[in-house]
C-alpha cells in the first residue's frame, strides 16, 4: 500500500486580519540603561494580580509600545530583552480609554550562555527557575519566538516569500518535480499550525484511508503550556561545524512515548543569545520514513531594527509503500511485505524580501546554480546553450563566455539538461548531469559534445563512417512561412571517366548520385551521408514552389537555407526551364526494405525515365527522393552487395508517388504495394496501416482489395479464419475473443474479448466486460484496411499494448 502525504498549515497570507478593538490601552516607552536611548524590539508583558499574562507588545524603533487589555484593573509590566535578564517594570492602574505608563528603563544584567555547562541535567518542566541552565537557554529562545509572533504598533512589516513543493526521487537526493508560488503580505508570520491542544490529543501525524497528514509546530505551539507539560528538555552540544551554538533539545515525556509526536532542538547563538533554528523530527515512524528524514526545520531571523521573523522553513514527508517480496529457501517460498521509500515530498517557504514604510530592511541571498559550459568548436558553441533543471521551471542561457547562472534557486540537488540549438534541431538528447544549488560560489562544469560526436549520434554510423557530413536547414516560402512535406534533394556527380581514344568523339561517363529528405512540419530537414569537398546541387520541390543552390560541404555540418518560390515569377520560370521541368512532373519517393521489412541504406537505384538516366542512393532510412520525373513508365534497377539485383517497371503520375521495393538475397526485387498518389492527399492512418502491413507487424492485415475480392455481406465475416481469434455469433451479438488468453470471470466464461479500434478510437477499453458488437463495424465497402493483433505482445505501444494488465487482442479498422 502506498502512503500519500499532505501538509496541514495555514499559510501567512491567511493571517492578515483586522486587529480586534480593545477598550483599555496602555501606552509607554522602553529605553536602554542610559535612560534616554530608545530600545526597539523589546517584549513588554502585562500580568494580572495572579501572575497570568494578559497582553504582550513589541517596542518599535522609537521604543514605543501599546498594550491592549480586555478589562480595567492593576497590571504589572515586565520587559524581556534578548541577552539580558528580565526588567521588572511598574504596576499600572488601567482605566477605560488610554493609560500612559511610566518609562521602563532596562537593566544591564547580561546573560552569558558561554559559561553554561552542557552536562547540566534534564528537566521535564521549564519554568521560572533561572538556576537551571536549560531554562536560561530556553528563555532566550522563547523571547525570539515571542518576538516573531508580535507585530509592532507602527507600520507593519511587508514580507515577500516563496512557498514551494518539491518531490525528490526514491534516493531522497535529486529533485524530480517542483512547484513554486510567490506571496506578498503585511505579516511576519510564515505559517500557522494547528492548535497545541489538538496536536497534543491527536498527534502530529494522522493516517486516514492511506493518506498521511503531517502537522508542523509553529511558535505558538512551542510556547504553549501543553507543549511544555508533555516534553522533557535538556541542553544539546553544538554541531562540529557550528561551535558557537548551544541547543535546547526536547523529547516527548514518558506518557507520550507511543504517540506520533515530535522531538528536536532549538539552537541559540552563545555570543548574541539569538535564536537561529528549530530542527525537529517525528517519532514512532517505521525505519524507512525515519531514515528519509521525516521532520522539519525552521530558521529565525532578527532584523537590524529589532523585529523577528521566520525566514525559512521546510517539512520533509516521506512517501512509503508496502512491497511484497518472495524469498526461496529450501523447499519453501516465504512472502513478506516490507516498507519501501517511493519518494520524498518537501513543502516549505523562504522569505526573500522584507520592507517597512517602503524601506527595504532585509533581502535574502539564496543558493544559486552556476555552470560553466565547455565547447570545443564553433559549430557546437557554448554561448547560447540552454540549461534546464528537471522537474522545475528553472532555466538559464549561457553568455558569450559560456557561463550560466540561475538564481535564486531553492537549495537541493537537481538533474540538469544542457542543450544547444543544433542539438535541439537534430532531436539529440541533452547533456545531463547532477548539479547543486549552493551559496559558496561553486561552479559546475558541463562539456558539450564535439561536432563529430553530434554527427555520430544524429546519423546512422554507417552513413558517416568514411568522413561524410550532414546538410541541414529550413525551407520557407516567399512569406517566410515554413514549408512542410517539401522534398529536399542533394545531388552530385561521381565516378567520372573519359570514354574514347583521345579523338574529338571522346565523352565523359559519370554517375549522378542523390540523397533526399522530406521537410518536417516546421520546414526543417537534414540529410546524412553527404560527401565533403564535392560540389552539390541542393534543391527543394514542394507545393509552395522550388529553389536550388550550389554548395560544398567543408566540415561536419553544412547549413543551407532554401526559399520555395512559385513559378509565377520570371526567375522561377527560368529556373524551371533550366531544370527541364516546365511541364508537370512527378516526385518519386523510394523506400527499399529487406525481406524482413528492415530499411536498407546504400542501395543503388539506376533510374531511366524517358531518355534521361540517373543513379540515386538510399539514405540511412532506406529512402531516396527523385524529383522532376516526367509522367509515364519508369524503369528502376536496384543493386546492393549481398542482395540479388533486378529491374522493375513503375508508372509515375504528376505529383507525389511512393515506390516501396523489397530486396532479398534469394529472389529478384519486387514492388511491395506500389501506390501512385499523384496530386491526391493520402490519410495518415492509411500510411500507418500500409507501413505495418509491409513489416508484417500485425497477426493479419486485410486490404480493401482483399475485402472486394471476397465480397462479404458484413465486415466481421472477414475475421472468421484469423489465427488465435475466435468470432462468436450469439444471435443477439457478435463478438471476438482471443484464444491465447483466459480471464478469471465466471459470467464471461473465461473469455478475454478483443478490443475494437476504429480510426484510432477505442470502442471497448475493458476487455473483461462484454465485447464490442462486430455488427456495428463499418460496411465492407467503407473499409480501407483491417488489422488483427491476436496477442498482447503484438499490439503497438501507441495503442495501449503491451504488458501485464494490458489488452489481450485488438481489431483495428481503418476507413477510407
Amino acid at each position: 500500500m502506498r502512503t500519500a502525504c499532505r501538509l496541514f498549515l495555514i499559510l501567512a497570507g491567511m493571517l492578515v486580519a483586522a486587529r480586534p478593538a480593545a477598550a483599555q490601552v496602555i501606552a509607554g516607552v522602553v529605553v536602554l540603561p542610559d535612560g534616554a536611548t530608545p530600545a526597539p524590539g523589546v517584549i513588554v508583558v502585562a500580568s494580572d494580580a495572579r501572575g497570568s499574562e494578559t497582553a504582550r507588545a513589541l517596542s518599535n524603533a522609537r521604543g514605543e509600545y501599546t498594550l491592549r487589555l480586555s478589562a480595567p484593573g492593576n497590571v504589572a509590566l515586565k520587559a524581556l530583552r534578548i541577552g539580558f535578564r528580565p526588567t521588572i517594570g511598574p504596576t499600572v492602574a488601567v482605566e477605560e480609554g488610554k493609560t500612559d505608563a511610566p518609562k521602563i528603563v532596562l537593566v544591564a544584567d547580561a546573560i552569558s550562555l558561554t559559561a553554561i555547562n552542557i552536562r547540566d541535567r534534564e528537566t521535564c518542566r521549564v519554568g521560572a527557575d533561572t538556576g537551571l541552565a536549560v531554562t536560561r537557554v530556553w528563555e532566550e529562545a522563547r523571547k525570539a519566538m515571542l518576538s516573531s509572533q508580535l507585530e509592532k504598533e507602527s507600520a507593519p512589516l511587508v514580507a515577500e516569500w516563496i512557498e514551494y513543493d518539491q518531490r525528490l526521487d526514491s534516493s531522497a537526493r535529486v529533485v524530480r518535480a517542483q512547484r513554486v508560488r510567490t506571496s506578498r503580505n503585511p505579516t511576519n508570520h510564515a505559517f500557522k499550525s494547528r492548535p497545541a491542544m489538538l496536536l497534543d490529543t491527536a498527534g502530529y501525524i494522522i493516517v486516514e484511508n492511506g493518506e498521511a497528514t503531517y502537522f508542523a509546530p509553529d511558535a505558538e505551539v512551542l510556547l504553549s503550556e501543553v507543549f511544555a507539560a508533555h516534553h522533557c528538555f535538556r541542553l544539546a552540544a553544538p554541531p562540529r561545524d557550528r561551535p558557537e551554538l548551544i541547543g535546547v533539545a526536547f523529547v516527548p515525556s514518558r506518557d507520550r512515548s507511543e504517540a506520533r509526536d515530535i522531538q528536536g532542538t532549538l539552537w541559540v547563538d552563545r555570543n548574541t543569545n539569538e535564536l537561529k533554528t528549530l530542527e525537529f523530527r517525528y517519532t514512532n515512524l517505521n525505519e524507512v520514513a525515519t531514515a528519509a528524514g521525516a521532520g522539519g526545520r525552521v530558521e529565525f531571523l532578527r532584523l537590524n531594527e529589532g523585529s523577528w521573523l521566520v525566514s525559512r522553513w521546510n517539512l520533509r514527508m516521506p512517501e512509503v509503500e508496502a512491497r511484497r517480496t518472495s524469498t526461496i529457501g529450501g523447499r519453501a517460498t516465504v512472502t513478506a511485505t516490507r516498507p519501501v521509500l517511493r519518494a520524498v515530498q518537501i513543502t516549505g517557504g523562504e522569505v526573500t524580501r522584507v520592507s517597512r514604510n517602503d524601506a527595504v530592511v532585509f533581502t535574502a541571498v539564496g543558493p544559486r546554480v552556476v555552470v560553466q559550459v565547455i565547447g570545443s568548436d564553433s559549430i557546437v558553441p557554448a554561448a547560447g546553450a540552454s540549461l534546464t533543471l528537471e522537474g522545475t521551471d528553472y532555466r538559464g542561457v549561457a553568455d558569450a563566455a559560456g557561463r550560466i547562472e540561475i538564481t535564486p534557486v531553492l537549495a537541493g540537488r537537481y538533474r540538469a539538461r544542457l542543450l544547444t540549438s543544433l542539438m535541439d534541431t537534430l532531436d539529440m538528447g541533452p547533456v545531463t548531469a547532477e548539479v547543486e544549488a549552493r551559496t559558496d560560489g561553486r561552479v559546475d562544469s558541463l562539456r558539450l559534445p564535439s561536432p563529430r560526436d553530434v554527427l555520430m549520434k544524429a546519423c546512422p554510423r554507417d552513413s558517416v563512417a568514411n568522413g561524410e557530413g550532414m546538410l541541414l536547414g529550413v525551407v520557407r516560402d516567399e512569406k517566410a512561412r515554413p514549408v512542410p512535406q517539401g522534398a529536399v534533394i542533394a545531388t552530385w556527380v561521381a565516378n567520372v571517366s573519359v570514354i574514347g581514344d583521345g579523338a574529338v568523339s571522346d565523352h565523359l561517363r559519370y554517375t549522378e548520385q542523390s540523397l533526399g529528405a522530406l521537410t518536417a512540419a516546421d520546414g526543417s530537414w537534414r540529410i546524412c551521408g553527404v560527401p565533403r569537398q564535392t560540389l552539390l546541387t541542393v534543391r527543394v520541390v514542394s507545393d509552395s514552389g522550388r529553389d536550388q543552390q550550389k554548395v560544398r560541404l567543408t566540415s561536419d555540418f553544412g547549413p543551407v537555407t532554401l526559399v520555395a518560390r512559385r513559378g509565377t515569377t520570371q526567375a522561377s520560370r527560368d529556373m524551371a526551364t533550366a531544370l527541364g521541368t516546365s511541364r508537370a512532373t512527378g516526385l518519386v519517393e523510394f523506400t527499399v526494405l529487406s525481406a524482413e521489412g528492415a530499411p536498407l541504406p546504400d542501395v543503388s537505384l539506376d533510374v531511366k525515365a524517358g531518355t534521361a538516366s540517373r543513379t540515386i542512393v538510399t539514405g540511412p532510412s532506406g529512402k531516396a527522393l527523385l524529383p522532376d520525373v516526367p509522367p509515364g513508365v519508369m524503369s528502376v534497377r536496384a543493386r546492393k552487395i549481398g542482395f540479388k539485383p533486378g529491374e522493375l517497371a513503375v508508372r509515375v503520375d504528376a505529383g507525389r508517388n511512393t515506390v516501396p521495393i523489397r530486396l532479398s538475397d534469394a529472389a529478384l526485387p519486387k514492388l511491395e504495394t506500389v501506390r501512385i498518389v499523384g496530386d491526391r492527399v493520402e490519410l495518415a492512418r492509411h500510411d500507418e496501416f500500409e507501413t505495418r502491413r509491409l513489416r508484417k507487424e500485425a497477426t493479419v492485415s486485410i486490404t480493401a482489395e482483399e475485402i472486394h475480392t471476397r465480397n462479404p455481406a458484413r465486415a466481421w465475416e472477414m475475421l472468421m479464419n484469423v489465427p488465435s481469434l475466435r468470432v462468436i455469433d450469439q444471435d443477439t451479438v457478435v463478438v471476438a475473443a482471443s484464444t491465447r488468453v483466459l480471464v478469471q470471470s465466471i459470467q464471461d466464461q473465461g473469455l478475454c474479448y478483443a478490443v475494437v479500434m476504429i480510426d484510432g478510437i477505442i470502442k471497448n477499453p475493458d476487455p473483461s466486460k462484454a465485447g464490442y458488437d462486430l455488427r456495428d463495424l463499418p460496411a465492407p465497402d467503407e473499409i480501407h484496411g483491417i488489422e488483427v493483433f491476436a496477442g498482447a505482445a503484438t499490439i503497438p505501444l501507441k495503442y495501449g499494448g503491451t504488458g501485464q494488465g494490458k489488452w489481450c487482442a485488438m481489431i483495428a479498422i481503418w476507413t477510407k
